[in-house]
């Protein structure tokens, strides 16, 4: 994806389709350039999909969207990026900026430019849009640097400001803004960091700016990678069962590295791309292991694990009898389940327990609205139920239903452990509405244990946590820090488990063994003699030990 030679003149007075793509194309390259720094103001030092980088694809694939308008048409170019953030939309900050994007594009509907004036009210209702979709707004984030960002550009077009001048008090007062959020949020404060998206929402400006002062925008690294790709015919016996696919974003990336480890694991296999963008494609029995390694040289999006064994039985449900094809009848479904879910351990318990269509997806891997969307329309019922399992996927989730022709329920599970407790109040012979709610009390009944370790240093809770420690969670707020997996795991569990308990589940990751999870199983049963204890290889990745007690 490329910026055009062509660029708009210094202080222009009007925002025209073209000026307006431009200015999309140069923000997300302007947010790529600075999505480590982004990232790197995250407070939560857990490994979890981070601002920068949700900030960066949502914009990605709004900014594709917007490309693909070849009409001199504001209006256009404009629903293309309401259209395109909304799809793209990954994680918390992801969402929020798909609704600025969106408020932003329904103040200039109709017009074929934007001046001054169209170009501030666009910045008021977007922040006013944005505001609309939060259930909680909370002061002292994004959402403030918004707000008082289209504040301050109303003045400025008041007083006569050109476009030029509108966008730079709207970011003078973003970053003024940006700079008191610690004031506004104490928990900003004790990290000494501003807030993220924030950080984010000025870099976007930025790039706009850039475009209109006719100043240049790197795009090294911002390349489409789907072209690249080449389609492989399958042969039979089916030797591989799992097409995988991601995308690693690092600083130098040993593609051929990449390429001379992978050929062991599969066939298939592409790696393409740049030292800092790398799309890998392969054919695979394991993709767990595949996702491991990859991860060593940066992080991971855009993941699709598919069971290409799963997709030919499914296309046999249609046969071809003497030249007619003869489709098998099937009864729809009453209603559907989707779940987020890491691992091929959990896939199969969510499997198991009547999830319909897995998307990949949680922690580091949050996936898009779209995502979610192609999996419900995938399933052959009306009603379809979606489990998050990921506080940072519930939004997505929630904007499924304004694409979707079926009807989306969302039961906003926080984690693994929320999602099969979920699961477990299905009941066919119940009124859908019932077991609805049913399910969304039987998350309420699940505490939640996690073991991972620190990606970058912090402090929360007056708790000092440095890169590498090992941290455990209760229910998503850190309580443990120390250096060893074992002493935090049960350090947790102790928090955890009261008098009136009776099950501990663990879910163990992919990175602990077998023998080293049958160690721990038989320390926490020794411990915890009231309760029965249960151990499943889990597989997720990066969360050493998920705990389920109830």
């Amino acid at each position: 994806m490329r910026q055009t030679n062509e660029k708009p003149q210094k202080n222009q007075e009007k925002i025209d389709a073209e000026t307006l793509k431009q200015m999309v194309i140069a923000a997300a390259c302007w947010l790529n350039e600075h999505q480590a720094a982004i990232d790197a103001l995250n407070v939560f030092p857990v490994p979890d999909g981070d601002t920068g980088t949700n900030m960066y694809l949502t914009l990605l694939d709004a900014a594709k969207e917007v490309q693909k308008i070849e009409e001199d048409d504001l209006t256009k170019v404009m629903e293309a990026l309401a259209t395109g953030s909304l799809m793209g939309a990954r994680g918390n900050s992801g969402v929020i900026l798909s609704q600025l994007f969106r408020g932003f594009a329904t103040s200039a509907k109709g017009k074929t430019e934007m001046g001054p004036v169209e170009l501030a009210k666009a910045l008021k209702e977007a922040a006013a849009k944005a505001y609309k979709a939060v259930m909680k707004p909370v002061e002292g984030t994004i959402l403030t640097v918004a707000r008082e960002a289209g504040d301050a550009a109303e003045k400025a077009a008041i007083s006569g400001s050109s476009v030029v001048g509108v966008l730079e008090t709207a970011l003078a007062q973003a970053k003024l803004t940006l700079a008191q959020t610690p004031e506004m949020l104490s928990v900003l404060k004790e990290a000494n960091v501003v807030d993220a998206g924030g950080k984010g929402l000025c870099y976007i400006m930025e790039g706009y700016l850039r475009v209109l002062k006719g100043e240049s925008v790197e795009d090294s690294d911002f390349q489409p990678m789907e072209t690249d790709l080449v389609t492989v015919v399958e042969e039979e016996p089916l030797e591989f069962q799992y097409c995988t696919e991601f995308l690693i974003k690092g600083k130098d990336i040993k593609l051929d590295e990449i390429r001379d480890e992978l050929e062991n694991y599969g066939d298939s296999l592409l790696v393409v791309g740049s030292t800092d963008v790398t799309k890998v494609h392969l054919h695979t029995n394991n993709p767990g292991l595949v996702l491991e390694y990859a991860i060593k040289f940066g992080r991971l999006s855009k993941i699709k694990i598919d069971n290409m064994q799963e997709q030919r039985e499914e296309k046999r449900h249609s046969t071809v009898e003497d030249d007619i094809v003869v489709e098998k009848a099937e009864t729809k479904k009453e209603f559907g389940v989707v779940a987020v879910v890491a691992g091929e351990g959990l896939g199969e318990i969510f499997t198991s327990l009547g999830t319909d269509r897995l998307v990949t997806g949680g922690q580091t891997m949050n996936p898009s609205t779209q995502d979610l969307a192609e999996a419900c329309e995938e399933i052959d019922s009306d009603r379809i139920i979606i489990l998050p399992n990921n506080k940072n996927v519930i939004g997505a989730a929630e904007q499924v239903k304004e694409v979707s022709s079926k009807e989306i329920f969302i039961v906003p599970s926080q984690s693994i452990p929320q999602g099969v407790g979920a699961l477990m109040r299905i009941s066919v012979e119940e009124d859908f509405q019932q077991m609805y709610d049913n399910m969304k009390e039987g998350i309420e009944e699940i505490k939640t244990g996690e073991v991972t370790f620190a990606v970058r240093d912090s402090k929360i809770n007056s708790l000092e946590i440095n890169e590498g420690d090992i941290i455990g969670l209760f229910d998503g707020e850190i309580k443990v820090v120390d250096n060893d997996i074992n002493k935090v795991a049960v350090e947790i569990l102790e928090l955890m488990v009261q008098e009136e308990d009776f099950l501990i589940t663990i879910y163990r990751g992919q990175d602990v063994s077998e023998e080293k999870g049958d160690e721990l199983r038989e320390t926490i049963a020794d411990k915890f003699t009231s309760c029965d204890v249960e151990m499943y290889p889990g597989d997720q990745p990066l969360y050493y030990y998920i705990f389920s007690v109830e």
